[in-house]
């Protein structure tokens, strides 16, 4: 007869909670990364495009200047707002990966409360299986004599 924990499904429960809270705190921390990866594209791009007008000098290349650096300035204004965005992410990543380590630590407790109450039980059993062999012994040598 094996043992039974009897919280078992407590266990199974914070176990599937750490787990969704593991999941939320990828998806933030990858929501993070998408937006700090698109602000360098943006980033780089307003380089190249600045780098490119930068070299004419004509009027007509003034007025593109003067386009590529109002496109510049709303992107910057883009990059700021990802910038902000992200870092509010990133304070909820924060966040939850406190509400995860709390996960974790109860799923922690309850796996070491089922481990030694694993280990008493099979002492338990072992005290039983030598006391049967005992009786049997003492009762053989009885016969015996």
């Amino acid at each position: 007869m094996p043992y039974h924990f009897k919280l078992e499904k407590v266990l199974r429960y914070r176990r599937r909670r750490m787990e969704a809270e593991a999941r939320k705190l990828h998806a933030l921390e990858s929501a993070a990364q998408a937006l700090e990866s698109t602000n360098a594209q943006i980033e780089r791009r307003c380089r190249e495009l600045t780098q490119a007008v930068a070299s004419g000098v004509s009027t007509s290349e003034l007025e593109d200047r003067k386009r590529v650096t109002e496109f510049v300035r709303g992107q910057h204004q883009v990059i700021r707002r990802n910038t902000e965005e992200a870092q509010m992410i990133r304070r909820r990543a924060d966040e939850h990966r406190l509400v995860l380590l709390d996960a974790q630590r109860e799923v922690r407790v309850l796996e070491l409360l089922r481990d030694r109450q694993t280990e008493e039980w099979s002492l338990r059993q072992r005290r039983l299986e030598q006391k049967r062999i005992d009786e049997i012994a003492s009762r053989g040598s009885a016969r015996l004599r």
